[in-house]
């Protein structure tokens, strides 16, 4: 694979990336809106996912690269956060979906923003990102162990991808708490119900069920990545593709275009790319483009 860079417009501060392969696949390196401005104006999101600073008050460093999260103010932050987003939602597709992934430090005061930007009425969850790791005991506050990922809707018209998660056939009966029948094939089933006094309404196959799975909600258990995974990169806030591949099956379909325009070591275009869907990506970290680069090559040959 042959990748080449060269400006777009002498006015642009944004870089295409070009990267020559079978996938519909754009990496810019540049400033969002910079980037945002250099896309062309017919070109529209199903998806947008927004990995920004959390007003962490820190520098988020690691192996491969950092990036400063330190602000004047809370009002400074949530001004330069405003000065993304509005160009980042008038992107997206009529029916498309944004999401927005932060933590505690600022997800209340973005929560507000985005209803403003994107409509009150149009915010359809709030995903909680739950993962595990190492606990203290508390003596002033609670271990912080979950991301939320805020998702507005375009559009009434909008509409999810159902997923479903394995699960166990005895949890299944266990929750139930139901006699488990067979019928005369030898296939276990149970009563469902259709309200107060329809008990025995129809019946549930169990094989059917575990081989459905469960239907996912907005709490998802998905580790985070494991400081010796070969999937680690070293760039600081890298999030698992595990998180990343279930979002973007949530809310696109394949062929979609998917948008990162802060996006880290490139999880997302990864996601995107495996699950066959069109992707743009962009991060003005010269360190993060490098690491995309090289990882979103790897996958296309």
């Amino acid at each position: 694979m042959k990748a080449e860079v060269f400006p777009l417009s002498e006015s642009s501060t944004a870089r295409l990336i070009s990267l020559e392969s079978e996938r519909d696949l754009r990496l810019y390196q540049g400033d969002a809106v910079a980037v945002l401005e250099a896309l062309p104006a017919s070109l529209r999101f199903q998806c947008i996912y927004w990995d920004p600073p959390f007003f962490s008050r820190k520098v988020q460093a690691a192996d491969r690269g950092q990036f400063l999260d330190r602000w004047d103010s809370l009002e400074a932050y949530l001004a330069a956060m405003q000065r993304v987003w509005e160009p980042m939602a008038a992107r997206l597709a009529p029916e498309g979906f944004f999401a927005l992934h932060c933590d505690w430090h600022a997800s209340h005061y973005l929560k507000v923003m985005g209803d403003r930007l994107l409509g009150y009425h149009n915010f359809r969850n709030e995903i909680v990102w739950h993962y595990h790791g190492r606990r203290q005991a508390a003596h002033t506050r609670l271990n912080a162990k979950h991301d939320v990922i805020l998702v507005w809707a375009a559009s009434k018209k909008a509409t999810m991808q159902p997923l479903y998660e394995p699960w166990d056939r005895d949890y299944y009966v266990r929750m139930k708490r139901q006699k488990v029948h067979r019928d005369e094939d030898g296939r276990e089933w149970i009563w469902g119900h259709r309200g107060r006094g329809k008990s025995h309404a129809y019946r549930i196959y169990l094989d059917e069920v575990v081989a459905q799975g469960r239907a996912v909600d907005d709490v998802w258990e998905l580790p985070i990545i494991n400081t010796s995974s070969r999937e680690r990169l070293g760039y600081p806030t890298q999030k698992p593709l595990q998180l990343l591949t279930r979002l973007v099956e949530l809310l696109t379909r394949p062929g979609d275009w998917v948008g990162d325009f802060m996006a880290g070591s490139g999880t997302t275009g990864e996601a995107a790319l495996r699950l066959g869907r069109r992707v743009v990506l962009a991060d003005r970290n010269p360190e993060a483009v490098a690491i995309m680069r090289a990882r979103l090559s790897q996958l296309a040959r």
